[in-house]
């Protein structure tokens, strides 16, 4: 079963479809965001949603961008189901599931922390995102999952709406343009224009850094064989590199709290975008770790919140507690990777096939 396992996910690694280096920086995402929420271990780890966002903005974008270019149907509904396969099979087992294994586990210092019944409603339908109290923090990483959910269904529309009109590949590049500057505006409208100043978690604050991932899927589908030839173009990931800790340097000895809220997760994005592209055709297949934590990155992502609480609860928040964390919630989420996930795209593949018969 084991040997079983390590050749399925060498298979799908050495894909053609896959990216060894989107691969590489999914993992890096999903590790810094895991170290983050266990006691704050990395500062800044959080910024790995970010990265999460643009990378999920390059990989749904190309679903969309490639029939646009070609003058190829858009068609939403087999969008919005495709990538239901892919989230809604591991949400919902994680929210039911998820807050079971809390009920039997939690203590009543983190009993606030588990869904109760009369509040599944917002977590179910993706609004969870736009509600604000109460809070359970184990569960509201969510938000993210309430981001992507919008964006699905916001992108395939821009893309009908483009095609109506025919636009070409530049009209794409000015609508996207126009959705980063939104997310920028968006930003400064709810800190001094809301009682609540949340520039966070709200869909519209967060549509600039999924529009950032695919305007980077556009350069590279419109722009590749000019990527392959610029032999400079590792420095185009080394200048989002130095502006990605310029970025957090500032954060870090500003006061500014129009800096933290607005300029932050506006100008984070922007260098993931440079970052990725700068290294997008290096081959990262050797770095097979952080390839791996990508994979499973999805349900690791998911469950680590709810280890987060057990572990520290039981064992404590030391060095101890975060190797056991680290491990625990790693098996976790491959546990349910293998019997949810997978089983999930199989039938996508399934579904896609069929799709294309009718």
């Amino acid at each position: 079963m084991r040997n079983n396992l390590f050749n399925n996910l060498n298979q799908v690694l050495s894909s053609n479809n896959r990216v060894s280096s989107v691969d590489v920086w999914r993992g890096l995402a999903i590790i810094s965001v895991v170290l983050f929420h266990f006691n704050n271990t990395l500062p800044y780890g959080s910024l790995g949603v970010d990265l999460f966002f643009v990378i999920s903005g390059l990989l749904v974008g190309g679903i969309l961008t490639k029939p646009f270019l070609n003058g190829e149907k858009i068609g939403f509904f087999n969008f919005f189901v495709r990538r239901g396969f892919k989230i809604w099979p591991s949400y919902y087992t994680f929210i039911i599931l998820g807050t079971i294994i809390a009920l039997l586990t939690y203590n009543s210092q983190n009993s606030s922390q588990i869904i109760p019944f009369t509040d599944f409603k917002r977590y179910l339908l993706f609004y969870q995102n736009y509600t604000g109290l109460p809070y359970h923090w184990s569960f509201d990483h969510v938000w993210s999952l309430c981001v992507e959910e919008h964006f699905y269904i916001l992108l395939p529309l821009m893309f009908i709406v483009l095609k109506l009109i025919k636009a070409n590949w530049k009209g794409l590049l000015v609508s996207l343009l126009i959705l980063i500057m939104l997310g920028f505006m968006f930003k400064i409208l709810m800190l001094y224009f809301t009682n609540g100043k949340d520039t966070y978690s709200a869909t519209h604050n967060r549509i600039d850094a999924l529009a950032w991932g695919v305007l980077l899927n556009l350069i590279i589908f419109q722009f590749s064989s000019s990527i392959k030839k610029f032999k400079n173009i590792f420095l185009v990931f080394i200048t989002g590199l130095l502006g990605f800790i310029a970025s957090i340097a500032l954060d870090v000895y500003s006061d500014s709290i129009f800096y933290h809220k607005v300029v932050l997760h506006s100008i984070i994005p922007f260098f993931f975008f440079l970052m990725i592209l700068g290294t997008y055709y290096y081959d990262f297949s050797k770095l097979k770790p952080l390839r791996v934590l990508g994979y499973y990155s999805y349900n690791w992502y998911l469950w680590h919140p709810v280890f987060v609480v057990i572990i520290t609860q039981n064992i404590g928040a030391g060095f101890y507690g975060l190797i056991i964390y680290l491990l625990t919630s790693f098996i976790v989420g491959v546990f349910f990777t293998l019997i949810i996930e997978e089983p999930a795209l199989r039938m996508r593949k399934l579904y896609l096939t069929m799709y294309k018969r009718h």
